[in-house]
């Protein structure tokens, strides 16, 4: 099986990401078979600024990934040279983008922010997810704010747009739940933690949370279906990292993968950790489960070191192509 993915390759300095990466695993490999890496141009590069790629959707067989302050368009596969760029004065930590309406909705996560903008760049419609919480930011049209490195605290961060009934929804990983944009009164809560990525597999969408838990949401209505556990699912499996990706497997109805980046932390804490479990923390991972078995199928290592920072995956079909993108 090959999965695709997008994240970074971390640095010392940079621990969240110093180049951005795209690549392809295989897991009968058990290593990343193909690779491309990114760093924007010095106009569209803070010093400080952290440089990812992290959420991508596909229009017909071109590639959009959103990098700090950009959606890059790849016209080739695999991806090596980026054919366009949407870039908005207004573009901060974006985090996933999905084709809507003829052109791109972006989770503008650093203005906390969905926003419509056509395909070639014109920004068309701007909803602001913060609603009526207290101390919320007000946007200054005149300020450039892909040059600010860091916008947080974050009230809400917007994190994955998707699309539920025909509506256009949000995960706010903040106030742990997703809204309906344009009726934010339409909310889905997320007890067990902070939603990030979403995947539709089969006719459900799945959600992980950033502590390790997935969660399936009704299709026919806006509530939490189903949640596990991933921790549960095997003694050894209690240090996870930080989760964000989940896609299908489809070798297996009941299956899923799941990426996990490693938590990264200053030098003196990382080696308190080592001293109170014995270790080091676990590396960047990707690992495949069984859900109605409950248990842990396999794990990789993404990545030499502790691995590269993980955001979305996407299985590939058997000739490695890409299909559509996980919305």
């Amino acid at each position: 099986m090959k999965i695709f993915f997008s994240g970074a390759i971390p640095s010392p300095v940079h621990q969240r990401g110093a180049t951005a990466l795209l690549g392809i695993f295989d897991t009968e490999l058990g290593q990343v078979v193909e690779q491309t890496t990114y760093h924007p141009p010095p106009e569209l590069h803070a010093p400080g600024q952290k440089v990812q790629f992290t959420g991508f959707s596909f229009v017909g067989t071109r590639l959009y990934v959103c990098t700090h302050n950009a959606v890059l368009r790849f016209d080739d596969w695999p991806p090596r040279e980026p054919a366009s760029h949407i870039s908005l004065p207004g573009f901060n930590d974006l985090h996933h983008c999905l084709p809507w309406e003829g052109g791109l909705v972006v989770a503008n996560t650093g203005l906390e922010t969905v926003d419509l903008v056509s395909l070639d760049g014109v920004l068309k419609e701007r909803w602001d997810v913060l609603g009526d919480v207290p101390d919320a930011r007000a946007i200054d049209p005149q300020r450039d704010y892909r040059l600010i490195p860091d916008t947080k605290p974050h009230l809400c961060h917007p994190n994955h747009v998707f699309l539920l009934g025909g509506e256009l929804w949000v995960t706010r990983l903040r106030t742990q739940d997703a809204i309906c944009i344009g009726l934010p009164d339409r909310r889905i809560l997320f007890p067990e933690g902070m939603p990030h990525d979403g995947s539709l597999i089969g006719e459900d969408h799945v959600f992980t949370t950033v502590n390790g838990h997935l969660i399936k949401i009704d299709p026919a209505g806006d509530r939490a279906q189903r949640s596990w556990r991933l921790a549960d699912f095997d003694p050894d499996f209690d240090e996870m990292g930080w989760c964000r990706g989940v896609c299908a497997d489809p070798e297996n109805p009941d299956g899923v993968y799941v990426a996990f980046s490693m938590v990264r932390r200053p030098r003196w804490r990382e080696i308190g950790y080592r001293i109170k479990h014995l270790h080091n923390a676990p590396p960047s991972r990707l690992c495949r489960f069984d859900l109605r078995e409950r248990r842990l199928v396999d794990c990789w290592q993404v990545g030499e070191n502790n691995g590269h920072v993980l955001f979305q995956i996407q299985p590939l079909d058997e000739r490695g192509g890409a299909g559509p993108g996980s919305t």
